[in-house]
């Protein structure tokens, strides 16, 4: 029966793996920024071989420097959001109190 269930399931589990593996390019490629990183370069060279002009130069790189910039406060936001109090905290439990004691090495129980 479970092998059934596999077979016929197979196209589902496929399809989902392959939209979890598109997810996954997506959220990188949104939060690497050495994509921005390699568009800014090749802006400077297009600009260095007047393959465009000084405006659109200016134009493009403040684009791509807002996108920088916002990926930077995403990044912080999410580092902020996972070192919160309540989860970088931990305690320290000790046990023994003055009847039981503490157990020292070498003592037998």
């Amino acid at each position: 029966m479970f092998l059934l269930d596999d077979i016929l399931l197979a196209p589902v589990s496929g399809f989902k793996f392959i939209l979890g593996q598109i997810q996954k390019m997506a959220d990188q490629e949104l939060n690497d920024d050495t994509v921005i990183k390699e568009q800014l370069i090749e802006l400077q060279m297009r600009l260095e071989l007047d393959e465009i002009s000084d405006a659109e130069y200016q134009e493009r790189e403040a684009e791509l420097f807002a996108r920088l910039r916002a990926l930077k406060t995403r990044q912080l936001e999410l580092l902020h959001q996972a070192h919160t109090a309540d989860s970088s905290s931990f305690v320290i439990e000790m046990g023994g109190d003055e009847e039981s004691g503490f157990w020292h090495p070498g003592e037998k129980e």
